[in-house]
């Protein structure tokens, strides 16, 4: 079956679906929002222009706060010293039963969010809890009409929450766009179409000034830029040729110039990672020639943007069912690993390209940039550390813990640690050499990205949302 092309974009909110599923769409007609009168709409640019070079920063009295997915501007790079060692019984400060969900904890001040699925009910709610006891201090939820389609190891709570230490802001797939106050009182919210996407909804949303800038993926596919305050349209971008992306887009200031970058991800070939004016939406330059079901989040250091494009990835049923047809398969992929200089206008020269290579390309976690070197992992447990600038491949080696990795890497204090599905974090030193500090068994599976803030570190399992600190 052939899937058709169109528009959208994602990254996991945590996770994302190892196999791309070539499907038809049917031609379903989705309503859209009536556009803003052109009046409204330059009034809202002109403030989005004179307030946008005030980035609310992750910081707050001095603390480095979790306010996204990924933390601060998706980059998995958190303050503070969190425990090396960990577990059910080990450095735990409390342990909280939530509901299911694929959503990272973000974590601003005295407060965690989170979102979550409750299976009878139908209904999608939000969550806070107190940082210093795990109570949940309120929960929010709504119902649908219809829960969108997952696969079957995502959820209709997949993307992560954001907040600008105001508010905070969710999206559903099932449901559209929220926002409430840190005390759990409505703001305002913008239904939106189901996203009609196989895996279902996990690309997250991103405060970037004034802007709340959000990728709907599936059928019906933009880049959508409201405002933080109301959840008006600023600015909206077609994406139809990025049908089914995953990737949570990234900001990049760079040059005078702040831009929107989002990895594309549809089924079909020749892929792009476009770079977008944040004020406008408009396209600015993009990177071409990238494989199909792009699924990670892009990371800026140094200068460049990084960013993991996978080829098709198989079901792991037909992985284990014939490992050596699998191998193949793999062999001929065109997994692309790269390292971009920021364009002008257009295609990217050649010369823009820093480097590239096809190995150690993960199908689902973000890389992770870290005191001037990318570090990659991909199932079975496999790391891989580069010299970020150059691409020298340092090491690649295995973590001892087998198993499939849906969790990105996050990292502070020289350490970086990683969730596999199985549910190990593992600890490993932020050196140019490999060196397992920890093997960390939890007591449940863990998909969604672990946050990192005030010392502690907070992984999601199946069932709970731990706080491990010192």
């Amino acid at each position: 079956m052939v899937g058709r092309r169109c528009c959208a974009a994602w990254p996991p909110s945590s996770a994302a679906l190892p196999l791309c599923i070539r499907y038809r769409i049917p031609e379903t007609p989705i309503d859209c929002e009536p556009e803003l009168n052109m009046k409204t709409t330059w009034i809202i640019f002109l403030v989005v222009v004179a307030l946008s070079s005030s980035v609310r920063a992750a910081e707050n009295d001095g603390e480095l706060w979790w306010p996204q997915f990924r933390g601060p501007n998706a980059s998995g790079v958190g303050g503070g010293k969190p425990p090396v060692h960990f577990g059910p019984s080990q450095n735990v400060q409390w342990k909280t039963a939530v509901g299911s969900g694929l959503s990272s904890p973000i974590i601003w001040a005295e407060r965690v969010f989170l979102t979550e699925f409750d299976q009878p009910s139908q209904k999608l709610a939000t969550v806070c809890i107190d940082r210093r006891t795990g109570n949940i201090l309120w929960r929010r939820a709504v119902a649908v009409e219809k829960i969108e389609k997952v696969h079957k190891l995502s959820s209709p709570a997949g993307p992560t929450p954001a907040t600008d230490g105001e508010r905070v802001y969710v999206y559903f797939g099932s449901y559209g766009l929220l926002c409430y106050d840190l005390d759990g009182n409505p703001k305002w919210e913008r239904r939106l179409p189901l996203p009609e996407n196989p895996y279902g909804a996990t690309a997250s949303p991103i405060v970037a000034g004034e802007l709340l800038v959000f990728n709907h993926q599936g059928k019906e596919a933009y880049l959508l830029g409201v405002n933080r305050r109301d959840g008006r349209t600023v600015w909206r971008t077609d994406r139809s040729l990025f049908q089914y992306g995953w990737s949570t887009p990234v900001r990049w200031r760079h040059d005078g110039i702040d831009e929107i970058m989002v990895l594309g991800g549809d089924f079909e070939p020749n892929q792009r990672l476009m770079a977008y004016d944040l004020a406008t939406g408009a396209e600015r330059w993009w990177v071409a020639g990238l494989p199909p079901c792009g699924k990670s989040t892009p990371v800026i250091g140094g200068g460049l943007v990084f960013l993991a494009a996978p080829d098709i990835i198989l079901e792991q049923s037909a992985e284990k069912r014939n490992p050596d047809k699998a191998s193949q398969f793999y062999a001929k992929s065109g997994n692309r690993l790269m390292a971009v200089r920021p364009g002008s206008t257009g295609e990217v020269a050649q010369a823009n390209i820093a480097w590239s290579d096809r190995r150690g390309v993960p199908g689902v976690p973000s890389p992770l940039f870290y005191n001037g070197r990318l570090y990659t992992f991909k199932d079975g447990g496999l790391v891989y550390c580069r010299v970020a600038n150059t691409g020298e491949l340092l090491y690649d080696e295995r973590l001892g813990t087998l198993g499939y990795y849906y969790s990105s890497p996050v990292a502070a204090d020289n350490r970086i640690y990683i969730a596999s599905a199985d549910g190990v974090v593992t600890v490993i030193d932020a050196g140019a050499k490999l060196n397992v500090l920890a093997t960390n068994k939890l007591d449940g599976a863990i998909l969604a990205t672990p946050a990192l803030a005030a010392g502690n570190i907070y992984v999601r399992t199946e069932n709970h949302l731990y706080a491990f600190g010192n």
